[in-house]
């Protein structure tokens, strides 16, 4: 395993290093100041949009047409954020990245043993998996982001065993299992199954190739993309425009004219 660890001071400040000769200094992957709006559908392509805008300070809001969204009344005035919309274009849940107060650390090789309060980076090169073997996030608080699912690759399963973690940009080559409360996962592939037993579970902008079923509360998918029509026994599941695909070249990509039907949400589904 091979983790460089270092921690986040303060916003804007220096990084100490914490393992000794190090001196790799590592900094947020992310913007802090910027929110990403995701919810609302290209007219062009019928796609959701992932408009990216500054976060707004004090009383100013992101003007919505009838919605006024206020990111930093969750995240603060410095937020990073993911703003997501349901159908109407209501604001349905705010996901906000840590900037401060939390250890940076790059994720690569085997990964293990996931602390509390850790901001994990996977690298920018596209060069195959970044991760091998299976990933347990065992810690609260988590965040693990990639540069982008055709850049950052989990080599085998994902299984969030805690709360509040963060998964943005990565593609998991196996199952993803959420049986803690409070994920929210952003802008993936899931290249197996989709199982999400916790409750309040954010899912938007990811491709899932196998299964999904929901089994908790309070889910909210916006934007993504299934293979498998899900089973939705969950209760208050809000939907917004995701819809089934497939593959019908076997290329092992989406392209617009394999794109389905919308993917209805319901209290409870049957497999079809």
């Amino acid at each position: 395993m091979t983790r460089k660890i270092v921690l986040l001071l303060a916003l804007g400040t220096g990084l100490g290093s914490a393992c000794g000769s190090e001196q790799h200094l590592l900094r947020l992957p992310y913007d802090p100041d910027k929110t990403a709006i995701i919810g609302r559908v290209d007219e062009a392509d019928g796609l959701v949009t992932n408009h990216v805008v500054t976060t707004p300070n004090g009383d100013e809001c992101i003007d919505l047409d009838d919605v006024c969204a206020t990111p930093q009344s969750e995240c603060g005035d410095d937020g990073a954020a993911d703003v997501l919309l349901d159908e109407s274009g209501a604001v349905v849940d705010v996901i906000c990245y840590p900037t401060q107060g939390v250890a940076i650390e790059r994720a690569e090789g085997d990964l293990a043993q996931v602390g509390n309060n850790v901001v994990l980076v996977l690298d920018d090169v596209a060069d195959g998996v970044d991760v091998a073997g299976d990933v347990t996030i065992d810690g609260n608080n988590v965040t693990l982001y990639g540069h982008g699912p055709e850049t950052s690759v989990i080599g085998g399963d994902l299984n969030i065993d805690k709360n509040n973690a963060l998964v943005r940009g990565v593609t998991v080559e196996g199952n993803v299992t959420i049986d803690k409360n409070n994920p929210s996962i952003v802008n993936c592939v899931i290249e197996g199954d989709l199982t999400i037993r916790g409750n309040n579970v954010s899912i938007a902008l990811c491709e899932v190739w196998g299964k999904l079923t929901i089994e908790g509360n309070n889910a909210v998918l916006v934007g993504n993309h299934f293979a498998s029509a899900p089973v939705i026994k969950g209760q208050n599941t809000v939907c917004n425009s995701n819809r089934h695909f497939v593959d019908e070249n076997d290329d092992h990509a989406i392209s617009q004219d394999e794109l389905g039907d919308t993917v209805a949400c319901a209290e409870k589904a049957e497999d079809k």
